[in-house]
């Protein structure tokens, strides 16, 4: 497990860097507004490749832990847990917040022929993307304030 979260944080380091290249200043491959981003985990060869609202390569990026653990087509759980995790922590930290990025405004993990297989964020002005245990807490309060409304009703 212990290697695991170290190949994994690893992974994230580089990934990170690679994310925050696209929109560099001077380097940017993303140099016009985008409302999606489309990313496909290849798993025989070990890549990660982004893909704008075009349907068009922006770049790739080598993973080599991920080499050879599975397919393009159905990619690895951990693999996917990585992305999921990255998206999380430039969301935290505001990068999807850049100009570039314009709402709505999507992160998709796709297949090779632009299947979905899961919408990793989703940002507009008027939505805001709220946190489960929040959601949790919001939905037990929503319940005990129903009871009592229904139970005033009988």
């Amino acid at each position: 497990m212990n290697i695991m979260s170290h190949s994994n944080e690893r992974d994230l380091q580089l990934l990170r860097k690679f994310f925050l290249s696209l929109v560099t200043e001077g380097s940017a491959l993303i140099t016009k507004p985008i409302n999606d981003l489309f990313l496909q985990i290849d798993c025989e060869v070990g890549e990660l490749r982004v893909y704008d609202d075009q349907d068009e390569l922006i770049a790739h990026q080598e993973v080599f832990s991920w080499a050879e653990t599975g397919s393009s087509e159905d990619p690895t759980h951990e693999a996917i847990e990585t992305l999921r995790e990255l998206v999380t922590r430039l969301e935290q930290k505001g990068f999807w917040s850049k100009e570039v990025f314009a709402r709505p405004f999507s992160v998709e993990l796709v297949r090779p022929d632009f299947s979905l297989i899961e919408v990793l964020l989703f940002l507009d002005e008027d939505l805001f993307n709220l946190s489960k245990p929040l959601m949790e807490d919001l939905d037990e309060e929503l319940g005990v304030f129903m009871d009592s409304l229904l139970g005033e009703e009988k």
